[in-house]
């Protein structure tokens, strides 16, 4: 099976192709360029590997919510080549990577990732992890740090930490459960969870490809 990830929701562009049982990455470590170079590259890798476009038979990539320009970017592309080749298009959510990531590490089920958006906000997304479901219990929130409510029966995954730990004065700190989330656009990690997690179709379907603003207009 040949899937073309396309991560371009953090601060670098990142494109793995899955050739049989051979993945191939790339990424430029300016994002913020993604729009430019995203075909191009994308034409380069399929190239390198002798494969076309018409050769895929899946697209996914990260549908936030995160940067609102990147996932729109990678949504787009997705969007072109799925409903050009009729091929399924997914996009996979950054707070369930997050979740599956720390799943996969610690096997602890109760999970509530927490990712940096802009400003003061950030996302939250709850879960409790069922035979590798990742979806959360509820949707996806936009909020600030002074409105989270920390416990200590939970594990906490986030990527901004100090951040937090300026707003909120806890008490019990030092015996909430916190993990420290390092990764930036990853296609290959979207490759390992669709691996695990998705069960393709074999049609284009619009539905799949919208990215996840978390409830916010843009």
């Amino acid at each position: 099976m040949n899937i073309l990830s396309v991560d371009s929701s953090g601060p670098s562009l990142s494109i793995a192709l899955k050739k049989g049982d051979k993945t191939i990455l790339f990424s430029d470590s300016e994002a913020r360029k993604a729009s430019r170079i995203i075909l191009s590259n994308i034409d380069k890798i399929m190239s390198d590997n002798s494969l076309k476009v018409s050769d895929l038979d899946a697209f996914i990539f990260n549908k936030g919510p995160a940067s609102f320009t990147g996932t729109r970017i990678s949504a787009s592309v997705g969007q072109a080549i799925g409903y050009s080749q009729d091929i399924p298009v997914i996009g996979i959510p950054s707070l369930s990577v997050m979740a599956y990531v720390y799943f996969k590490q610690s096997g602890f089920s109760k999970i509530t990732c927490i990712k940096k958006a802009y400003g003061d906000k950030i996302y939250v997304g709850s879960y409790d992890i069922d035979k590798k479901k990742y979806s959360a219990l509820k949707d996806i929130t936009l909020c600030t740090a002074k409105d989270l409510v920390l416990d200590t029966k939970t594990h906490y995954v986030c990527d901004c930490w100090s951040e937090i730990l300026k707003t909120l004065d806890l008490k019990d700190w030092d015996k909430i459960v916190k993990h420290e989330y390092n990764y930036e656009s990853n296609a290959d990690l979207l490759l390992e969870y669709a691996k695990d997690n998705i069960s393709f179709g074999d049609a284009f379907d619009l539905k799949e490809t919208f990215p996840d603003y978390a409830n916010h207009t843009v």
